[in-house]
């Protein structure tokens, strides 16, 4: 085992929570203050009540005086992608803006003009609301905790072209480049403009890149990672996450600076990230299939074997995160007794 035993990160999808209490998401969560404080707090008492002897949820909850929102999302609602908002379910961004346009019309967009796009404006009036109603605590996107926490110039860049990216990444590096560039240009316009308006600069950059799995070592290593490691190297701390199965990969995630831990998809060899990663704190994500379709004896058994492999580790959490409406509890609390050494 870690020297501690490891933690559980626990994120259940929007969906669970409107079949198990009724809450309802749509845009007020996003643009009404008082909506999401009630949503988040009839989350953490539910949670309390199921699963409170685990150490999860609140019985007195109190709301989160921030708002966050995929960056990325943010950046597919300035380039034209449409935003809509279902009741059971979180943001989401459809369309692919840049899948028609040539590479020098992407160059030529202006990224200050993203900056200063309307949603950009009303996220600055929802922090006016919550600094009326939390004072100094409120924030956007976790800024003033010293948190940037986006999605890599790769990864945004493939939702905003589509599978013709993968095109340029294996045929023109400088297309590519140009590309991956502007994605990054952007980002630091709407950030820039955001952390003013806070008074914030972050100290910690969360790179997630979530489409890293789908490319082979030889084209992260020559197209995406220099990218990376120039982002990461203006940050003091930085961590990463790749959601899918990422083992090919590992080796080139040592040449991420400054990293303080890494998130690695099911299907991810954990033994060997933490033999090619002997310094760096490892967070796997537990499967959501398996936690959704398996039963609690075949949680714990995949559960131990993933403690045994994070027993090198340095540290260690288990991410059960995107848990969908049909996630059984029991499967949750099967998780929760592994880690603490409890016989059902």
């Amino acid at each position: 085992m870690p020297e501690q035993p490891p933690a559980v990160s626990l994120n259940f999808m929007p969906a669970f929570y409107r079949r198990h209490i009724g809450a309802r998401y749509g845009e007020a969560y996003f643009f009404d203050p008082a909506h999401r404080a009630a949503v988040q707090c009839a989350e953490e008492r539910f949670l309390h009540e199921t699963l409170g002897r685990y150490g999860v949820g609140s019985p007195r909850p109190e709301p989160i005086p921030s708002l966050f929102i995929q960056p990325i999302e943010l950046v597919m609602r300035t380039q034209g992608a449409e935003w809509r908002f279902p009741e059971d379910g979180g943001l989401e961004s459809w369309g692919t803006p840049w899948r028609n346009m040539s590479v020098a019309e992407i160059a030529r967009i202006e990224a200050a003009d993203a900056a200063h796009h309307p949603v950009i404006n009303a996220l600055l009036d929802q922090y006016r609301a919550l600094e009326r109603r939390y004072g100094e605590r409120a924030d956007l996107f976790g800024l003033k905790a010293g948190l940037l926490n986006v999605h890599t110039p790769y990864t945004t860049a493939h939702q905003l072209r589509g599978e013709e990216l993968f095109v340029e990444l294996l045929s023109d590096d400088g297309d590519a480049a140009v590309i991956l560039n502007k994605v990054w240009e952007i980002y630091r316009a709407i950030f820039d403009r955001l952390s003013d308006a806070l008074r914030a600069r972050p100290t910690h950059l969360h790179l997630g890149d979530c489409s890293a799995s789908m490319l082979s070592p030889d084209v992260y290593l020559r197209s995406v990672l220099p990218v990376n490691r120039r982002i990461a190297a203006g940050f003091p701390v930085v961590s990463y996450h790749s959601c899918g199965p990422s083992s090919h990969l590992l080796s080139a995630f040592q040449q991420l600076p400054h990293l303080e831990h890494i998130e690695l998809g099911p299907g991810t060899d954990i033994a060997a990230a933490v033999r090619d990663l002997p310094a760096t704190p490892v967070h796997p994500l537990v499967d959501p299939v398996l936690m959704r379709e398996r039963n609690p004896d075949e949680v714990r058994m995949v559960i131990a074997g993933a403690l045994s492999a994070l027993a090198p580790a340095p540290a260690a959490t288990l991410c059960l995160w995107s848990l969908d409406r049909d996630t059984p509890l029991e499967n949750v609390e099967a998780v929760y007794e592994t880690v603490q050494g409890v016989r059902p």
